[in-house]
C-alpha cells in the first residue's frame, strides 16, 4: 500500500500536466483503487472494459479520479453490500469516449439536476474539460432512483507528437 501511495503522491506532485495518456490515468486509478479496496475488502469490485486503441491517446490529467472517487464516496460506502465500478472506453470518428459507472444508491433527481454545476468534483471536471475543449466536449451523469450512476465523457481524439505537443 505503501508503494500504491507513493505512486500516487508522485503523480499529484507531476500535476503541472495538462494532459496524460490513458494508460497513465488508468495506472492512476488503479493505484487508488488498491487502495480503497484495503479499506473496503471484498465489497469493492473493479471492472474495467478499455478498448486498446485508446490506452496512447492524450485525456486531461486527473480527469477520473474525482468521478471514481465519488462513486465510492457518494455511491458505494453507503451500501452494506458494496458495489462495482466500471471503467470504459471507447474511440471513433475522431472521438474519444469515456465512462465511469457504478451501482451504487443513485443520486436525488433534485441533486442531479444542478450536479454539474454544484457537485465539487463533477462540477470541477466539467468546468476542467470547458477550459480545455470549449465547447467541443460532452459530459452527461445518468443516475437511476433504483440505484446506479453513469458518467460519459467524450472528447476529441488527442495525440501526442514527436516534440510531446498535443495533437488533434
Amino acid at each position: 500500500m505503501v508503494y500504491k501511495l507513493s505512486n500516487i503522491l508522485r503523480r499529484l506532485l507531476r500535476k503541472h500536466e495538462n494532459f496524460c495518456p490513458l494508460r497513465d490515468e488508468l495506472t492512476f486509478i488503479q493505484d487508488y483503487l488498491a487502495i480503497e479496496m484495503v479499506r473496503f475488502g471484498d465489497k469493492l469490485r473493479f471492472e474495467k472494459d478499455i478498448s486498446p486503441e485508446t490506452l496512447d491517446l492524450l485525456v486531461p490529467s486527473m480527469l477520473l479520479q474525482p468521478l471514481v472517487e465519488n462513486s465510492i464516496r457518494h455511491g458505494l460506502s453507503g451500501k452494506l453490500e458494496g458495489g462495482m465500478i466500471r471503467l470504459r472506453s471507447h474511440a471513433g470518428n475522431g472521438r474519444i469516449r469515456l465512462a465511469v459507472e457504478d451501482d451504487g444508491v443513485g443520486i436525488p433527481e433534485a441533486k442531479l439536476a444542478t450536479l454539474l454545476e454544484q457537485g465539487i468534483g463533477v462540477s470541477n471536471v466539467n468546468e476542467r474539460l470547458k477550459v480545455l475543449f470549449g465547447n467541443d466536449y460532452r459530459m452527461f451523469v445518468d443516475s437511476r432512483p433504483e440505484g446506479g450512476t453513469r458518467i460519459e465523457i467524450e472528447i476529441p481524439e488527442l495525440q501526442p507528437s514527436d516534440s510531446g505537443d498535443v495533437v488533434r
